[in-house]
């Protein structure tokens, strides 16, 4: 079936960049666009009137974990312990007494929400790190009923994290559970790279630099070539990870990965905060970013993750500057790609003590073609004939926008998630006036309320503290 978009400020693309028809037309015919540009006088089967909004190539979420939602996300930024300033969420590592009732996926629930929560965002790929989990044939199931494209696989690493009774993080180290995950990563994507109609592209997710021995990353970087599929890892996330494989190796994280042969232009790097000349490591030596460029690995940065935690990637526009392929990435809850659009640009000015600094064009291409890059793809991120009909609707004809003349500025200075009105994946229109449209929201809902409730009951039994929940994490308020 034919349909056109008509209306409003359409993202074009010329071939080198993105450009603004103003009452643009785009076609799509199937899962594939046709035309873009101004007039189609031929006939269509369905018409979509965008006066005022924003019709632009989906978003690419390129760092994204399904694990963590609404539930855990109570636990998941408030409860940090200050390990070097380390963003390891203390929930995800529990006393060794108390792992075994430690919070666990739920699929059909807990990663089901997150799924269709980023969806809602205007995001029509997402890299869901790990996702895929214990249970890989029922995770690829939900990913084929949500309709999002997405690039999935288990994550593995050598190590197991606990706390001791004072909250310091223990690294429980075996060499086979680090094989095994590999081996099943590997299974993964051998079985499921190419399924939800095409929508589903495997990719091998080892954990962090800090939690995977040099032999496992080599492992990883072969498998990968063999499999014929990309690699995304945790890398210089936090100054925790940093003075460790500094201590090993003698080296900094993304000195080691260059030592390895790990960096290639189909590895994607969580995150890298912490690279040489950061101002919170007082150490002076070496380029990473010249590593990272040389390379042509890219970086997924997660702002508001860490925005929360009062850290600055110092700064994206450095990064940028440096040669290196940028995504954005929405981490933790809320998953809002918009709102991290625009914490992207604020933590840049900050970085640079600049209001010139992250500038909207390179963060919104950060969220469309860098993503697209990240993946090898030409036909995603971008609005051009042939590619796919992957769309995002933003509706710009609100208050809260005002006068609108440069609409990608507007997207990033005010848009939210709930600004989006129309979500189109693969040709297939899944949110419709902001309402997802293959099942009841609120019965989703009311169950992911009834899952959080059991989450936080659970926390006295694995928290190191052994303290319930509102002890953990006080109340704003008394709560009667």
């Amino acid at each position: 079936m034919k349909t056109l978009i008509q209306g409003g400020w359409v993202v074009g693309f010329d071939g080198n960049q993105h450009e603004i028809i103003k009452d643009g037309v785009v076609v799509y015919d199937g899962n594939r666009i046709e035309f873009v540009g101004k007039d189609y006088p031929q006939p269509v089967d369905k018409r979509i009137d965008a006066k005022g909004c924003l019709v632009s190539p989906g978003f690419i979420d390129t760092h994204f974990h399904s694990g963590i939602n609404a539930s855990d996300y109570i636990l998941a930024d408030s409860t940090k312990t200050d390990f070097f300033a380390s963003n390891y969420l203390a929930h995800g590592g529990p006393t060794r007494e108390g792992a075994h009732s430690a919070h666990l996926k739920d699929v059909d629930i807990g990663q089901r929400f997150s799924i269709i929560h980023v969806l809602k965002s205007g995001v029509t790929t997402t890299f869901d790190i790990g996702g895929a989990g214990a249970e890989p044939a029922r995770y690829v199931d939900m990913i084929d009923q949500v309709g999002i494209r997405c690039v999935a696989g288990p994550s593995y690493k050598n190590v197991s994290f606990f706390h001791d009774k004072a909250g310091r993080l223990e690294y429980d180290w075996n060499d086979e559970r680090g094989s095994k995950g590999l081996q099943t990563a590997v299974d993964f994507a051998k079985k499921f790279n190419g399924a939800c109609s095409g929508r589903m592209t495997a990719m091998l997710f080892p954990g962090h630099v800090d939690s995977c021995t040099p032999a496992l990353l080599k492992e990883t970087k072969t498998a990968a070539k063999d499999a014929g599929v990309g690699i995304q890892i945790h890398a210089t996330i936090n100054l925790f990870e940093f003075h460790t494989v500094m201590q090993r190796e003698r080296c900094t994280p993304i000195e080691l990965l260059k030592k390895l042969g790990f960096l290639a232009p189909d590895v994607s790097l969580s995150h890298c905060i912490f690279v040489s000349g950061h101002s919170w490591l007082a150490y002076p030596y070496g380029d990473d970013l010249k590593i990272i460029a040389d390379s042509g690995s890219s970086v997924a940065y997660s702002p508001l993750k860490y925005l929360k935690l009062g850290i600055l990637m110092e700064s994206f526009d450095r990064y940028r500057q440096a040669g290196i392929n940028m995504g954005i990435g929405t981490d933790t809850f809320p998953k809002d790609i918009l709102s991290d659009m625009r914490y992207a640009g604020i933590a840049s000015r900050i970085a640079d003590k600049s209001f010139l600094a992250g500038q909207p064009r390179d963060v919104f291409n950060s969220i469309t073609l860098g993503g697209a890059k990240m993946i090898g793809r030409d036909d995603i991120g971008r609005l051009a004939k042939g590619a796919k009909a992957d769309i995002a609707i933003v509706n710009l004809r609100d208050i809260a926008f005002g006068a609108v003349h440069d609409p990608i500025r507007s997207l990033m200075e005010t848009a939210v998630s709930r600004d989006v009105r129309t979500v189109i994946v693969d040709g297939e229109t899944l949110v419709d006036n902001g309402k997802y449209l293959r099942l009841d929201e609120q019965e989703l809902l009311d169950k992911v309320q009834i899952k959080g409730e059991q989450v936080w009951d659970s926390v006295s039994k694995w928290h190191w503290t052994g303290k319930a929940i509102d002890e953990v994490v006080p109340p704003s308020f008394k709560m009667k």
